[in-house]
């Protein structure tokens, strides 16, 4: 034991891989699965792409989700991630590989918090940190918000990069800082990419207060900026590209600004995270209630606030409060949404509570680390079991405990529905009738976690801190005890909340095999109205949503719910006579006009497909008596229509669709290519400067040269 001991504490990483083995452990199970807005939004927009690329196209276009969207652009799906490339063109997306892909994340993004750390802290005190950031109350809160995992998994890099160019201004730093910064660029949530300017801009404005700025710093700042951006040319393109089409490139209103929050009140989980995962504990969405760092690094940094620099810990307090008042929506949201740059973009409140994790661990890590005090454990495990006693008393007083509801629960049966309390999503649901699987083992985890009450969660959490305060205090000498102890917490605390917000109680194989039903690949799909065509049973709609994108079948017909959509395709969706005029029709058919009720045909004796991909459509076309052809795809710029082999312009046809007219004749050869020209060429330039910054990275005399010497 004491030789493992050993080997690891030589090796972070490891300790880092084991904690997240154990600490995830329910995630790596076949029994369970993640769920929500990962499997609804994430994991179809990736398979989509995987399955374009089997079949050996390019998926700059996606043709499924509400008639089509420009892929690249799509800033909820991280599409110019290198890590999606890698799965997509290796194993293909699936249920396994995209928990793995997160798992990854997670192991990532707490080593580069240990990283951060080493740059100022001792060894243990990282190991802490990073074991923290991975178990804590943002990671565990979110796991169904991919794009928010991939940003938390990349920002440390940036900060890392931030601080060694403070401290070393070498053009190594500022090519593997850009590096990093184009990495959480290309995979994170806008409103993460508006709060890390924030969080830089109150980073760089405290240290010109604290006289900590060296000469350089201004000019390094300008050209890590200026790399970062050149490196990140196809993104910015993209992103640009597609502002100008949808939506979500507008501010939105104030009603929806105030979406999401995570409310003063949830910090009480900095102490009691299980807690607060009770339903009736606050009206905030269950998975923006989570601020725990673990009880190690809370009492850092109130070790931090108290015995720091006066500025420094004013400036980190600054930092905590604007983000914190920001996560909680209410009246200064408002403000920032009036006057604030970018704030009114972003519609999730609770994404902003990741600044405030960051910057309380990182301050804990220091505070505990940089200031040695006697530290109150045993007032601590006083004030534990002074909760304790609270809570039982509660239970006694009150009967709302499960105690007290499993006797009624086996008068009346087990629920069968496979859901997970407290969540807002549904695709923990399996859709099986509550007389289906009374004896279900899942069904009875569901049935003890939906009675758990707040002083049932109150007594297991002050529970678990009186006896990690206690051990603490017996190890307060010995470090590797520490780390353990501290570790054992925050594995316990993950398994308990992982029910809540991480796990959806389907098995792996049975969402597996909903995604994996119809043929692989990318097929052209039967010719006939789309309200005959079939489609996974809509009974699976509210477990998976983008039906279309997992049958691989354009047209599902209603408006599919994805926050990415383009604006003709919502003034499409809000003319119901044209809605049911389209959804009579074919994927692709031929009419004699392009009004409503007009004549149509789309049989495939008319209309031959001979190519089909995502982006791409061919087809013969054998009756001349229908002057027009159209393709159930939104005519977003650079489609381009050859007749015969030649190219003609064609229109935007009922409201939004790729529509052209044919020349008199008895058949005809119809191409439908998208070519994202700008994006591609921005494409080429920007992996030409990827190459470069590579081949500088290999050449030692580059690699220590100063800019500013």
């Amino acid at each position: 034991m004491k030789q493992a001991a050993a080997f690891l504490a030589k090796r972070p990483f490891l300790i880092l891989l084991l904690f997240l083995l154990i600490a995830y452990l329910p995630v790596f199970l076949p029994f369970f699965h993640l769920k929500n807005d990962l499997i609804t939004q994430n994991l179809p927009t990736r398979f989509v792409i995987s399955e374009s690329l089997y079949s050996g196209h390019f998926p700059w276009w996606n043709p499924y989700i509400n008639f089509g969207n420009p892929q690249y652009g799509d800033m909820n799906g991280g599409y110019w991630n290198p890590f999606l490339w890698l799965i997509a063109n290796t194993w293909g997306y699936n249920i396994w590989t995209i928990t793995l892909e997160e798992m990854f994340y997670i192991l990532i993004g707490g080593y580069g918090i240990y990283l951060v750390c080493r740059e100022y802290l001792a060894k243990t005190t990282a190991v802490i940190a990073g074991i923290s950031y991975m178990g804590s109350g943002f990671i565990l809160g979110h796991l169904q918000h991919f794009c928010w995992i991939t940003g938390a998994a990349f920002f440390p890099y940036v900060l890392l990069f931030f601080i060694r160019i403070y401290k070393d201004p070498v053009l190594k730093n500022f090519i593997l800082g850009s590096l990093c910064a184009t990495l959480f660029l290309s995979a994170t949530h806008p409103g993460l990419i508006i709060g890390a300017l924030y969080f830089f801009a109150f980073l760089i404005i405290g240290l010109r207060l604290t006289g900590r700025q060296p000469s350089h710093y201004w000019p390094a700042i300008v050209l890590f900026l200026g790399i970062t951006l050149l490196l990140s040319i196809v993104v910015i393109t993209s992103d640009i590209d597609v502002l100008q089409h949808i939506s979500r490139g507008h501010k939105i209103s104030l009603d929806d600004t105030l979406l999401k929050p995570t409310p003063i009140s949830s910090y009480l989980s900095l102490f009691f995270p299980l807690a607060v995962q009770n339903a009736s504990f606050s009206d905030a969405d269950i998975a923006m209630r989570n601020t725990y760092i673990g009880v190690w690094l809370l009492i850092g940094l109130v070790i931090f606030i108290t015995n720091a620099n006066k500025k420094i810990a004013a400036i980190a307090s600054f930092i905590i409060l604007f983000f914190m008042l920001l996560a909680a929506g209410g009246w200064f949201k408002t403000f920032a949404w009036r006057y604030l740059p970018y704030i009114g973009y972003v519609r999730l409140n609770g994404e902003f509570s990741y600044f405030v994790l960051i910057t309380m661990l990182l301050a804990g890590a220091y505070g505990i680390d940089r200031y040695k005090r006697p530290l109150p454990l045993r007032i601590l495990t006083l004030v534990m079991i002074l909760t304790l006693f609270v809570s039982f008393i509660a239970i006694l007083a009150t009967h709302h405990s499960v105690l007290y509801t499993t006797s009624a629960a086996g008068a009346t049966g087990v629920p069968g529905a496979i859901g997970v309390p407290g969540t807002t999503g549904v695709a923990g649901t399996t859709g099986v009738p509550a007389s289906a699987a009374p004896d279900n083992w899942r069904s009875l985890i569901k049935h003890f976690l939906d009675n758990l009450s707040f002083w049932d969660l109150l007594l297991l959490q002050s529970l678990l801190l009186t006896l990690t305060f206690a051990f603490l205090q017996s190890a307060r000498h010995s470090q590797p005890r520490i780390v353990s102890i501290i570790a054992a917490n925050l594995v316990l605390t993950c398994w308990a909340i992982l029910p809540y917000t991480g796990l959806g109680m389907a098995s792996k194989s049975n969402r597996q095999q909903l995604i994996s039903t119809f043929p692989k690949g990318i097929h052209p799909q039967e010719q006939k109205a789309l309200k005959d065509t079939r489609f996974l049973d809509t009974s699976y709609r509210r477990d998976l949503i983008l039906l279309g994108s997992y049958t691989k079948k354009i047209g599902f017909p209603r408006e599919e719910d994805y926050p990415v959509e383009l604006n003709s395709t919502e003034r499409f969706f809000g003319d119901s006579l044209l809605t049911d005029f389209i959804f009579r029709q074919s994927w692709i058919f031929l009419s004699k006009d392009t009004l409503p009720g007009t004549e149509t045909r789309f049989d495939s004796s008319a209309l031959h497909v001979t190519a089909f991909a995502a982006g791409r459509l061919a087809v013969s076309v054998k009756d001349s008596a229908y002057p027009y052809l159209t393709f159930l795809q939104n005519d977003y710029p650079y489609w381009k229509v050859k007749v015969d082999g030649h190219p003609v312009d064609h229109f935007t046809g009922f409201r939004t669709f790729i529509t052209v007219p044919l020349p008199p004749a008895s058949s005809h050869r119809v191409e439908f290519i998208f070519d994202p020209w700008p994006v591609r060429i921005a494409l080429v330039i920007n992996s030409l400067l990827l190459a470069l910054a590579v081949l500088l990275l290999s050449m030692k005399e580059t690699r220590r040269w100063r800019p500013f010497a």
